[in-house]
């Protein structure tokens, strides 16, 4: 097949230079040249492995040192893996081996026996043996405990590459219990009762585990979880006493003293997370009646431009609504009463699926008092807000490209509105809308029709939107910019005139992971702002960060840390704590040995002759690029162009 091919692209490049081009003397050796370059890409993409032996790092036999914290468990008798594991890795560099060190998918050269493991770094070994074979090594150690959380990844990497990989199990017996997640779910009102989620992992089957929960430093209870085993995950739930206070508070889950007598590591013995005890007046709240993609696009882009706190809840069954969000901020289910408490008190109300399957309160409240944007999925939830709409007609429905006037139309300046995916269900309003934002019609021809009503009312402004299926745009990479800025001017018009609350700096999430840059949201104001970050003894970042958007700093050892964002005024603009968790889950996989694979595990001698990937070898590009530099020389100085 690449005899084929090559043989196609030569007969293209000598048909060019000798039919096509203009008559030079040195044309057969630029064809020459061409077609080598053209055989040499191909060749490439055949990517065959040189039968000669490769030179440098790459024909040294490698040891993959694993550097994840699980090495550093305790066991009941001996060193623990990773000293037996540096040990080891010694000796084998003596004897001519390379060490790297691998998690996290990364591979890092060995350059003392000083460098720590467990930096926040996981057992991931798949990507770095694929990284071996094609850096050309033929046998390949693997020093680690076998806790390997890519173990199906790596199966697939032994069954093709044709490197000799040997495991040494240098895992240890040990007892070990660790809370995998912990959850606190927001309270509306301070005299409500949170409820608690808590996830366990490992102790002995039958066994179980009993975790205390503080609230700040004051324990306010105790849960008895079934210990599910090796490798297996349990939950537990408790409904906690009302907070002492109303605010931003901490909330820790702890094995008890008596579990971890006897615990090999403890990393993973606690939990932090933050809840709102009373949840703030005026913020951002969005009920979905029905599950769609739309609030998982809209939400996001409402809390970033308008600033306020938000929260979002998608109805689940009879009286049940869950939070939206990712899983590490979802928590027991809340009722229908709790849910309407923190809709009236909304500065933002999002109704999304009002129609007429919707429960009644949220067709009561949708015509209440208040800022309201109101997605309907019938005529009925329009009808909820005092607009007289026909029923849905399904089909294409295009954005029109011409911008009409309207109290948004400046959100849209200059947003480019062909070639976006169509919006389906629109609703046809009985008496034509005055100054419509946004025109759409049926497969792009018909007659044009509003895809909003906006509406002026004494108990305030409402947006229903006439059209479905905006999520559309939010998916397409071409949509992004226009689904922001239709969302944007919604919600300024709809917040107009009232009193909104400014977006104040702060972690973009309340508890960061282990070993992850911390992130910072800095509001709409671009002026920058001094951060300085303190652990309990001392001032562990301090920097500038630019605002009007969102800015990293650096990952910092777990614990608790307090923050303060100073302006360039000399104002304090943000102040609090956040935490890096503890939280390890190394412990949670089985330690398991892979199984053999007949082009990896067999005899060394079984690589010998395979040779290294031509793709990993430099001197191929810049022979090609010498080739093509070399032609256009040639082209030019014979007055071809």
């Amino acid at each position: 097949m690449f005899l084929f091919l090559a043989g196609i692209l030569g007969a293209y490049a000598f048909w060019v230079y000798l039919r096509v081009e203009l008559a030079v003397p040195a044309a057969r050796r630029l064809a020459v040249v061409r077609a080598s370059i053209l055989a040499l890409v191909l060749l490439l993409l055949f990517d065959p492995r040189l039968p000669f032996d490769a030179t440098g790092a790459g024909s040294a036999p490698w040891v993959l040192l694993d550097a994840s914290m699980s090495m550093t468990v305790e066991g009941r008798e001996g060193p623990s893996p990773k000293e037996v594991a540096a040990e080891r890795a010694a000796q084998l560099e003596t004897e001519g081996w390379e060490v790297f060190r691998f998690g996290n998918g990364n591979l890092t050269r060995q350059v003392n026996d000083t460098q720590r493991a467990g930096e926040g770094l996981i057992s991931e070994l798949a990507p770095s043996l694929q990284l071996a074979a094609e850096s050309g090594a033929k046998e390949v150690r693997v020093l680690s405990d076998l806790r390997f959380t890519d173990p199906v990844a790596i199966q697939s990497t032994l069954d093709v590459i044709p490197v000799a990989v040997q495991f040494e199990d240098l895992s240890q017996v040990a007892r070990n219990s660790g809370i995998a997640r912990f959850s606190v779910s927001d309270v509306l009102h301070p005299d409500d009762s949170p409820a608690a989620e808590i996830e366990i992992f490992g102790g002995d089957s039958g066994d179980s585990v009993t975790v205390e929960i503080f609230e700040e430093d004051r324990e306010v209870a105790q849960l008895r979880v079934l210990a599910p085993g090796p490798g297996l995950r349990s939950t537990g739930t408790v409904r906690l006493p009302p907070a002492a206070e109303s605010g931003h508070l901490r909330y820790t889950a702890r094995i008890a003293d008596e579990e971890k007598d006897d615990d090999a590591f403890p990393s993973d013995n606690e939990a932090v997370t933050y809840a709102g005890i009373g949840y703030p007046a005026g913020a951002l709240v969005l009920v979905s009646a029905l599950p769609d993609w739309e609030p998982r696009y809209l939400l996001p882009v409402l809390e970033k431009v308008t600033g306020l706190p938000s929260i979002g809840y998608l109805r689940a069954g009879p009286d049940r609504f869950v939070r939206l969000g990712s899983a590490s901020e979802l928590g027991i289910p809340a009722d229908s009463s709790t849910v309407k408490r923190a809709a009236t008190e909304a500065a933002l109300l999002v109704l999304h699926g009002l129609g007429v399957d919707a429960d009644s309160w949220m067709t009561e409240i949708a015509g209440g008092r208040g800022q309201r944007l109101v997605l309907p999925m019938d005529s009925e939830g329009t009808r909820a807000v005092g607009l007289e709409t026909g029923d849905p007609i399904s089909g294409e429905w295009y954005a029109s490209p011409d911008v009409p006037t309207s109290p948004i139309a400046g959100a849209l300046a200059g947003v480019n509105l062909q070639g976006l995916p169509p919006l389906s269900r629109t609703m046809i309003p009985s008496d034509p809308l005055r100054l419509p934002p946004l025109q759409i019609q049926l497969r792009g021809t018909g007659p044009p029709q509003s895809a909003f009503g906006l509406i002026e009312r004494p108990g305030g402004r409402v947006a229903v939107a006439l059209a479905s299926q905006f999520w559309r745009w939010a998916a397409r990479e071409n949509g992004h910019e226009p689904y922001r800025r239709i969302w944007s001017g919604i919600a300024d018009w709809l917040l107009a005139g009232e009193e909104v609350i400014a977006a104040e700096p702060r972690p973009t999430v309340w508890v960061t992971s282990r070993g992850q840059k911390i992130g910072w949201s800095l509001g709409g104001d671009s002026s920058s702002v001094h951060l300085e970050i303190r652990s309990a003894t001392e001032i562990v970042t301090d920097t500038t960060l630019v605002g009007g958007g969102e800015a990293m700093t650096r990952p910092l050892d777990p614990g608790l840390y307090t923050y303060t964002l100073v302006s360039e005024s000399d104002d304090t603009v943000g102040a609090g704590r956040f935490d890096v968790s503890g939280v390890s889950l190394e412990m949670l996989p089985v330690a398991k040995m892979p199984e053999s694979s007949p082009g990896s595990l067999g005899l060394p001698g079984n690589a010998e002759g395979s040779g290294r990937p031509l793709r990993t070898y430099p001197w191929v590009y810049l022979l090609i690029m010498a080739l093509l530099c070399g032609e256009w020389i040639v082209r030019r100085s014979t007055g071809l162009r």
